[in-house]
């Protein structure tokens, strides 16, 4: 008994040991995985030394087997997600659907890959929010790599009057797409589709393709504002043009 005691003992120490420097040794992977790798080893070294405890008793060889059965079933439950995630990111490797730098839909998550570690895939938002997603959880669920060589185009919706001359509407759009013209893909103008009639006002959209999609919501909130000032000053000129020709008759 004394000798099983002085066994557990020196597990105890061994296990502290082993956990701390393991840990230390995959910290670059996250809080997480280092807690759960300190934990299989801590583990691993209890198993070992109670079964030399058990072997010092003169316990049956059943028992030993039980017990390593258990233990092994405890450290696959411990590392089943390191696991999964790893095996994940190799599957990602292999099979390549995006790169760092592509722009992704992950579940609610869309953002431009950064990095595609062991553990996870690491998306920014157009918020600038980093996101880190498990590898596993890629692998399950549906994903879209919205990634495209010629450009990502985005729709605006603008509603005006149904008075609006279609002709001067190209126009300006010509006009507004070589002033942003380094926000858009080469070759590329702005376009618009008639969506609805409603009464008498007109919904638009108006379609842009892009280089950047992070610039989106900037090229989109520049295009409307300088449409927008576009159509006032097109209707004031009309406006005075007829009071004009009102004031000689």
């Amino acid at each position: 008994m004394a000798l099983a005691g002085s066994v557990l003992l020196v597990t105890l120490i061994v296990s502290k040991i082993l956990g701390s420097i393991s840990s230390k040794a995959v910290s670059r992977l996250g809080e997480q995985v280092a807690h759960q790798v300190k934990r299989a080893v801590s583990w691993v070294t209890w198993l070992i030394g109670i079964l030399v405890c058990l072997d010092q008793l003169g316990l049956e060889l059943t028992i030993l087997l039980i017990v390593i059965l258990l233990g092994g079933i405890m450290l696959i439950a411990t590392v089943r997600d390191i696991l999964l995630n790893i095996a994940a990111r190799e599957a990602l490797a292999i099979y390549s659907p995006f790169k760092i730098g592509d722009w992704v839909q992950i579940d609610e998550y869309f953002g431009r890959v950064i990095d595609i570690n062991l553990m996870n895939t690491v998306p920014v938002t157009l918020d600038n929010e980093v996101v880190n997603i498990p590898n596993s959880r890629i692998i399950k669920d549906i994903f879209v790599n919205r990634t495209n060589p010629g450009g990502i185009r985005i729709h605006i919706p603008l509603t005006l009057e149904n008075t609006i001359d279609f002709s001067r509407f190209e126009d300006i759009l010509k006009d507004i797409g070589n002033e942003l013209k380094d926000g858009f893909t080469p070759d590329s103008e702005p376009e618009f589709r008639v969506v609805k009639l409603d009464g008498q006002a007109l919904q638009l959209e108006i379609l842009l393709r892009i280089n950047n999609r992070a610039k989106s919501r900037f090229i989109a909130s520049e295009v409307l504002k300088r449409v927008k000032s576009r159509l006032e000053e097109f209707r004031k000129i009309h406006e005075d043009h007829l009071n004009s020709k009102a004031r000689k008759t």
